[in-house]
């Protein structure tokens, strides 16, 4: 048994010991802490197969990779935590065009591959299936090609989530005021059996009766149709002063094709997502597209700081033109995430979402100011081919040309 004397003794040599770990410890801790990280980790799941794909791939992967590209170049994200710029790693995995396949890899991204970051995936389905899973984990969410009316209603519970792209509300407005002004009576209105579809039908069809306007055939086909011709002689023996389609991309090429073929060629042919693509106009030939409208448009000629660079740095990188409306959003949803995070010093999630609901961010796209987990501004709501340039004609007072009208016979 210790003595009193000894125990005393026993005492101090255990506490002088404690206080020796901490004290070389709690450096090693600290340090530990507060040492920068090798790279800034940043997934995303994204359409590189299936319907979604041909899109996915020009407006998605590409302004991803020349983004971190670009990042990387200069050193990477500038974080005043560590005084220092991070480079940036991308993680990419393939949704395949399925909702299910997207939400399972923002799950492993998340959890297994623990990246510090997401980048948004492709189209509105997706978008609606990922953003609640990113919003459970705290990871702020940038929608650049997602419209839904839907989102009105459930923007509340998904804080984290962000919508960059004017919305059908907007689109369908500037679309009516233009077809008012260009006094159109008859519409026919086809859309993709998609949320796209489904969403901008559901929102702008009514208004067009709402405005005085004869919707004379209401009809969707399933995505990935192969033979569209059926449904469009119909509208060409309807007479119609405009034909709407709100379709993806794929669906937007075949409506094109097989119209020319049977000769429909209303005084406004509009199809909505794939339009803006210069692949399209290139496919096609610019006299051929002359006068033909999509929804949704961006040009670097309009008064962006920036925009005029990055078409410049898009066409040099890939050898191709950035589409007139999907990769801008995109990539100025890019510039948000980046302003952002420099911003915070830090990868701190929560405030980095508190500096995206709160700032006004200039892009390419103008600028970016957040309200209830919408953009309020946007580049323009209806484009036009005019001399191998998608113009902006609507909203009025956005254009950058007057509507080409009637739309010219195809060549």
């Amino acid at each position: 048994m210790l003595s009193r004397h000894n125990g005393v003794k026993y005492l101090k040599l255990l506490s002088y010991m404690i206080l020796s770990v901490f004290l070389i410890c709690f450096p090693l801790t600290v340090y530990c802490q507060t040492k920068a990280p090798d790279k800034i980790r940043i997934g995303t799941a994204v359409s590189l197969s299936g319907p979604y794909a041909m899109a996915a791939i020009s407006v998605n992967t590409y302004n991803f990779n020349m983004w971190v590209e670009e990042i990387n170049a200069k050193g990477g994200i500038y974080l005043k935590k560590f005084d220092k710029r991070i480079p940036v790693e991308l993680i990419t995995y393939d949704d395949k065009s399925e909702t299910g396949t997207a939400v399972k890899l923002v799950e492993k991204l998340i959890l297994d591959d623990k990246v510090d970051l997401l980048l948004p995936p492709w189209s509105t389905a997706i978008h609606l299936a990922v953003a609640p899973v990113a919003n459970k984990y705290g990871y702020p969410l940038l929608g650049p090609t997602i419209t839904s009316e839907k989102l009105r209603e459930i923007i509340h519970t998904i804080p984290y989530f962000f919508v960059i792209i004017n919305q059908a509300r907007e689109q369908g407005t500037s679309l009516i005021k233009l077809f008012e002004e260009l006094k159109i009576k008859k519409v026919a209105l086809i859309y993709v059996a998609d949320a796209h579809g489904i969403e901008m039908t559901a929102q702008i069809a009514p208004t067009l009766g709402i405005a005085g306007m004869e919707v004379v055939l209401l009809k969707n086909y399933p995505l990935g149709i192969k033979d569209i011709s059926p449904l469009l002689k119909t509208i060409k023996a309807a007479d119609v002063d405009a034909m709407v389609a709100f379709s993806y991309p794929p669906d937007t090429f075949l409506i094109t094709e097989q119209a020319k073929v049977i000769g429909l060629n209303p005084k406004i042919f509009l199809c909505s997502v794939g339009t803006a693509f210069p692949t399209y106009r290139d496919k096609f030939g610019a006299d051929t597209v002359e006068g033909v409208m999509g929804m949704g448009v961006w040009n670097s000629k309009l008064p962006h700081p920036g925009a005029k660079e990055y078409f410049e740095r898009h066409l040099k990188r890939w050898n191709k033109e950035p589409d007139r409306w999907g990769s801008p959003m995109v990539y100025a949803s890019l510039q948000v995430l980046e302003r952002a995070v420099e911003m915070a010093g830090s990868i701190d999630r929560p405030k980095i979402r508190e500096i995206i609901a709160s700032e006004t961010f200039q892009t390419i796209i103008g600028p970016v100011k957040f309200v209830n987990g919408f953009n309020i501004h946007s580049p323009g709501e209806v484009g036009q081919w005019q001399k191998g340039e998608f113009e902006v004609v609507a909203a009025k007072e956005k254009r950058t040309a007057a509507p080409l009208f009637p739309k010219p016979p195809w060549r």
